[in-house]
């Protein structure tokens, strides 16, 4: 009996183990440097994304903006995704699917960046524990950027 419920208990974490790490919120650091917008998945979000580093150049920004979960796009078929990239619907989204750079959880509020036309991503879909703070700090580094640049 006790060799069942210790098989029983290994077979319940190997399931639970990584559900649980799915209701991690995603951990991002996110940084604009003089030519670019830098996006830096940590820890286990660097795994589901399947990088460690994005970098968009400020000349392709086209905004910056707070989005509902409903408002973002929409995730494309398993046969688009890169990858590397995950999907799990309702829990986790990370990776490039369909052009768009995603990490999220289940939030709903999402920071969107969209990109110009000629950029490398149509889009990065992105969750923060304070999505607001990050689009007010994001918007006002960038703004004071792009006064000191032509490029932007």
């Amino acid at each position: 009996m006790s060799t069942g419920l210790a098989l029983a208990t290994v077979l319940g974490l190997l399931v639970a183990g990584p559900i649980a790490l799915m209701r991690v919120p995603t951990h991002l650091q996110l940084t604009v440097t003089e030519t670019a917008l830098v996006i830096e998945p940590q820890g286990l979000d660097r795994w589901w994304a399947g990088t460690g580093r994005i970098e968009v150049p400020l000349a392709a920004i086209a905004s910056i903006r707070i989005v509902p979960r409903s408002e973002a796009p929409a995730v494309a078929h398993r046969h688009r995704l890169r990858p590397g990239a995950l999907h799990l619907t309702g829990k986790i989204t990370a990776g490039v699917h369909d052009g768009t750079f995603w990490d999220v959880r289940d939030g709903d509020q999402l920071l969107m960046i969209t990109c110009r036309p000629e950029a490398e991503f149509k889009a990065l879909v992105l969750q923060f524990a304070n999505p607001f703070a990050t689009l007010t700090r994001t918007r006002t580094v960038v703004a004071h950027r792009a006064t000191r640049s032509t490029t932007f």
